[in-house]
């Protein structure tokens, strides 16, 4: 009788073990990190050992959390996006595939930073890797070289050249892919455009941009290397920042699973002055924020006049993410330079949220 409850209870003990996690968070925009971290934190608050890669080190120490800063080598991310550059790359399938490039890419550069060559050397010492599938896959290798499993995380909808490796369908008769923003019942033409982005996506990635990874991977490890295409096929599980009542609803295998909503964590007290503020807005408060890359500085001076003219109008009030001095601003509308964002949209006073179309800001916007 003793006998067995003493090995139930060693079961428990040992089932317990955390995993050693490698989390490589390379991509130093801030808006893709604020879907990554809590997903990091969570991890390590149930007991797992995280190390994270990332340009953006914790303010406050967390048990089982480890940093391995590299802020001063790839430099945060934040406020640097115009309008106009957003006009001419976003909305164009053909420019945006070069924007990942050019963005994506520079963060393989760091594969030759003494931390990361130091990995290669780490076998044994992690038992899974996470990273994000984007532009680039360089850091897919390390889950290779380690011969650890890996998941892929993507910080927007599923990414066109992500469908192969999971078994997702993206049938473009009525799947829409990322660089198309039709509306899900498209007519015979929009279904012919949504097949060749889709097709030149795929295409652009396998035989341009998985080839100049693998060469900046091979130059960084000293080694020939398989092909992207077949490293990638291994990932494990796939985790997109998404939810289907709010694009368009579609199948997922098993191992693909949206998380949109992760961000969202418990609210913040406010700045005194932001809640007083909020407090005080008896006909209801507006926020407007360009999220975290977009500069709304960088609003053509028509079209920041044109904003200032119809606040002025409202009888609530607007607060207001810009990051220059705004004397045009009409009295109801206060000017911060940096908002609280996830914080200041769940007040009770707040009644619309005007932004750039982030998707981490419209869940936060629907969700409150």
């Amino acid at each position: 009788m003793y006998l067995r409850i003493i090995v139930a209870c060693l079961t428990l003990v040992w089932g317990c073990n955390g995993a050693r996690i490698l989390g490589l968070a390379a991509f130093s925009m801030r808006s893709h990190w604020i879907v990554m971290e809590p997903l990091f934190e969570e991890l390590a608050a149930r007991g797992h050992n995280v190390t994270v890669f990332s340009s953006f080190p914790r303010k406050k120490l967390l048990p089982n959390y480890t940093d391995i800063d590299f802020s001063d080598r790839l430099k945060p991310i934040m406020n640097e996006f115009s309008i106009e550059m957003l006009k001419e790359n976003v909305p164009n399938p053909w420019a945006t595939t070069f924007f990942f490039r050019d963005v994506h890419g520079d963060s393989c550069k760091v594969l030759d930073e003494p931390e990361y060559q130091d990995l290669l050397k780490a076998q044994d010492k992690y038992d899974i890797v996470i990273t994000e599938l984007f532009g680039s896959d360089c850091f897919a290798y390390y889950a290779y070289k380690l011969k650890i499993p890996m998941i892929a995380v993507t910080t927007s909808m599923a990414m066109p050249w992500a469908a192969d490796r999971f078994g997702l369908p993206d049938n473009p008769s009525y799947i829409l892919n990322y660089f198309q923003r039709f509306s899900p019942n498209m007519n015979f033409w929009e279904r012919i455009y949504n097949t060749v982005t889709l097709l030149y996506g795929k295409f652009w990635h396998l035989w341009v941009f998985s080839r100049e990874t693998q060469a900046m991977v091979e130059k960084s490890f000293g080694e020939s290397l398989p092909p992207v295409s077949e490293v990638v096929a291994n990932t494990s599980m796939y985790f997109i920042n998404s939810y289907h009542a709010l694009l368009q609803s579609r199948p997922y295998p098993p191992n693909v699973i949206e998380i949109g909503g992760i961000h969202i964590k418990k609210r913040k007290p406010l700045p005194k002055d932001l809640q007083d503020i909020l407090d005080n807005a008896k006909n209801g408060a507006i926020v407007m924020s360009f999220g975290s890359l977009v500069r709304a500085a960088t609003l053509p001076k028509p079209i920041l006049m044109m904003f200032m003219k119809v606040f002025s109008k409202l009888p609530q009030t607007v607060i207001f993410k810009y990051e220059e001095d705004l004397p045009e601003a009409p009295p109801n509308v206060v000017i911060r330079k940096w908002l609280p964002q996830r914080d200041l949209i769940e007040h009770e006073n707040i009644i619309a949220v005007i932004q750039h179309g982030g998707l981490s800001s419209t869940i936060e916007a629907v969700h409150f």
